[in-house]
């Protein structure tokens, strides 16, 4: 790689009241539930434990009602199994929120006795917890974030789905590579007959785009650009750092999520595909903040609440972190870029509305 496409810190540590703001997160949480119940019931007993893993897990909420349904399930199928839930994330995530919600009375802790739980520190780009222990793994929009903070020439846009010619095909690599890389990573952890449930944000075919391919939440990421550009003409950022900012995440359509499962000899052998498809969100799939239209107000309030739950450790660490001269400056050019934000939700309103496509990938570890 040049200097332009140094590699920088990981961009989903920091994330910022991430619990108050996942609403599509939680939404797709419980749209699988019923199928990790269904999986459940159709394992064989394990030989010791049960071990529920959720990947990238987050702050905590989230997490919690996506391993509910495991919990239950093995409860009625296997009563007498002891159960161990193992939360796995980087070390910048809040752990103490965590599991002070899996102690409270939304949490699971009470749901029976002797439920361990574990963290899990680290990417989940390597091996997190032990071969070939695991019974149901789940990753919940967290697979779509790469293993590395990404610079390069990205003049125009400030995602991966705008991107054109090298630029492009550089990230597309990386993209690749990392699910590759998950992939091998859970075939270790995953005791046979055990499953991989992956739901994430997708991209679908559409001729109308640049590169021929409609990526959820397009409109919020073109948000973001016309907001920084704003700033930069204004001389409050540099346009040389907007060129080179690059939120490091990737929406894989269908068949880039399963060309990895078919090509690759290693992955091929260690699983059976249950399920591959990439499907609109089936409520408020054009717009997450519909129900808001008609108050502008509050539509730019919500939109700047997501924004930030999941992009301010990237805008501040890769974007305005260059521009400031010290921690105040910062604060105050994040204040601004959200005040603009807010002020071109609240104009625009759905003009770069969030759609949403979900990817969800299921797999049985043979």
């Amino acid at each position: 790689m040049t200097d332009k496409e140094k590699q920088s810190g990981k961009s989903t540590e920091g994330m910022l009241d991430y619990n108050e703001n996942s609403s599509a997160q939680l939404q797709l949480v419980r749209l699988l539930s019923p199928l990790v119940r269904e999986l459940v019931h159709s394992m064989d007993a394990p030989c010791a434990e049960f071990k529920i893993v959720d990947y990238g897990c987050g702050p905590g909420v989230n997490s919690i009602e996506m391993v509910k349904p495991a919990i239950e399930a093995c409860l009625e199928k296997f009563s007498d199994t002891p159960i161990v839930v193992c939360h796995s994330d980087q070390v910048g995530n809040d752990w103490n929120t965590l599991f002070e919600l899996v102690s409270g009375s939304d949490g699971y802790a009470h749901i029976a006795k002797g439920i361990r739980t574990e963290a899990a520190i680290g990417s989940f780009y390597d091996q997190v917890t032990s071969s070939e222990t695991v019974s149901i793994g789940t990753c919940i929009f967290a697979s779509h974030w790469l293993s590395q903070g990404i610079q390069l020439d990205s003049a125009g846009t400030v995602w991966f789905a705008d991107l054109l010619s090298d630029a492009r095909r550089i990230v597309d690599r990386i993209a690749q590579k990392d699910w590759t890389q998950f992939l091998l990573q859970r075939a270790l952890e995953i005791r046979a007959g055990g499953f991989l449930v992956v739901g994430t944000l997708g991209s679908v075919p559409d001729t109308s785009e640049k590169n021929g391919i409609a990526a959820s939440g397009r409109g919020i990421y073109r948000a973001i650009y016309v907001v920084a550009q704003t700033m930069a003409e204004d001389g409050l950022i540099s346009s040389e750092s907007l060129e080179s900012f690059l939120f490091s995440l990737w929406f894989m359509t269908e068949a880039e999520a399963r060309h990895t499962l078919v090509k690759n000899p290693e992955l091929k052998t260690a699983f059976e595909i249950y399920r591959i498809s990439v499907e609109p969100s089936p409520t408020k799939a054009s717009d997450i903040f519909e129900d808001h239209i008609q108050e502008p107000g509050t539509y730019a309030e919500k939109y700047v609440g997501y924004i930030r739950a999941f992009g301010d450790s990237t805008l501040r660490t890769h974007l305005f972190g260059s521009n400031s001269v010290n921690s105040e400056h910062l604060d105050q050019l994040m204040t601004e870029f959200y005040n603009r934000l807010a002020h071109l939700y609240e104009s625009e309103t759905n003009k770069y509305a969030c759609e949403v496509w979900h990817l969800v990938v299921v797999l049985r570890r043979k």
